[in-house]
């Protein structure tokens, strides 16, 4: 089992505790840290000194400023390409190393707010506008998807890793042999050979988003969608699992309970499913017996099969069909 865990917040010397490295070594664990563009303070590298002495692994989760997107997407992926070959050629001058970068494909910081945390009643319907509107250019879908496969290409000729993340929703291209989805997000994902494919299936935020709908069993549309990725992806896939506190945008539900967080792990181990990343040290960097306990229940959660729901089916047959009408209004887009 490969074990990772995200860093979004917390200041480099902060992830340095003692407590901290002795657990990663003793679980061995791997940090994606979140380096935003042009935060390589002094204190960065040598947060990257202490990791490399301590032969804990280091990823980058590079990310931009909010004015740029933040997250990696078509509109700023040359950004992102910039930024790394600078940060790489800071770290590899002062004879650091590290495991590799994630690539979080996420559509503008701006479009996510609008749906997550509208500031009125119409910003939702503003964003879900424009993802089948001015979203759906696939001349700049092509561009960036050039960019990224030449970033992919820098990395892998570097050694390094290209961990790509991405929201869940995008498994529907997989499954109905689409571009669309990744085209409205504006984030293209799956035609650039990433070495891992790191889909978001965080259990806390699909139960608060589904709950209204009653008749779906989230952990069968869990073991679903995910048997299926793995099925198609194989070794590539790769599954963030959470979460354990808010993150960038602040309402984020999170785990209660560890029994379930437990057992949201045995659902993904029975789709096959070896590499994790957890999301995040945030919230249990500061309590040693909080942050082991997860990553114990990790390695000790069972395989386990949820009831099937017809729900589940029904739903993926219907955004089936839905698909296949928007393969035709896809075709007559630029």
């Amino acid at each position: 089992m490969n074990t990772r865990i995200w860093c979004e917040f917390a200041k480099p010397l902060d992830v340095c505790s003692s407590h901290i490295l002795e657990v990663f070594k003793d679980h061995d664990v791997s940090l994606n840290y979140r380096l935003g563009y042009g935060e390589d303070s002094p204190d960065f590298y040598k947060m990257l000194e202490i990791y490399n002495r301590n032969h804990v692994p280091v990823s980058i989760w590079a990310t931009l400023s909010d004015d740029m997107g933040y997250w990696i997407n078509e509109r700023n992926a040359m950004n992102f390409y910039d930024y790394i070959k600078k940060l790489l050629g800071e770290i590899d001058k002062r004879g650091l190393s590290i495991k590799g970068f994630c690539i979080d494909m996420e559509s503008p910081i701006e479009d996510v707010r609008r749906i997550a945390s509208p500031r009125h009643k119409l910003e939702p319907l503003i964003a879900y506008g424009k993802m089948l509107t001015s979203n759906l250019n696939k001349k700049r879908f092509r561009n960036s998807l050039n960019v990224l496969k030449e970033a992919a290409a820098y990395i892998k000729e570097k050694g390094l890793e290209g961990y790509a993340t991405c929201i869940r929703h995008s498994y529907y291209d997989l499954r109905f042999g689409s571009e669309i989805m990744q085209n409205a997000l504006e984030i293209p994902v799956f035609q650039v050979p990433w070495d891992k494919y790191n889909l978001m299936y965080y259990a806390t935020m699909m139960r608060n988003e589904l709950g209204k709908y009653k008749k779906v069993n989230v952990d069968y549309l869990i073991y679903h969608q995910v048997s299926y990725l793995k099925e198609i992806l194989k070794d590539k896939l790769a599954v963030s699992v959470g979460l354990t506190n808010i993150g960038k945008l602040g309402n984020e539900p999170y785990y209660e309970s560890l029994d379930e967080f437990e057992k949201d792990i045995g659902i993904l181990k029975k789709c096959g499913v070896e590499d994790f990343s957890l999301f995040s040290l945030d919230g249990i960097m500061n309590d040693r017996s909080r942050l082991e306990d997860y990553l114990i229940r990790m390695k000790r959660a069972k395989p386990h099969k949820p009831e099937p729901c017809p729900r589940v089916h029904r739903n993926e047959a219907l955004l089936g069909f839905m698909m296949n009408l928007g393969k035709i209004y896809y075709q007559l887009r630029r």
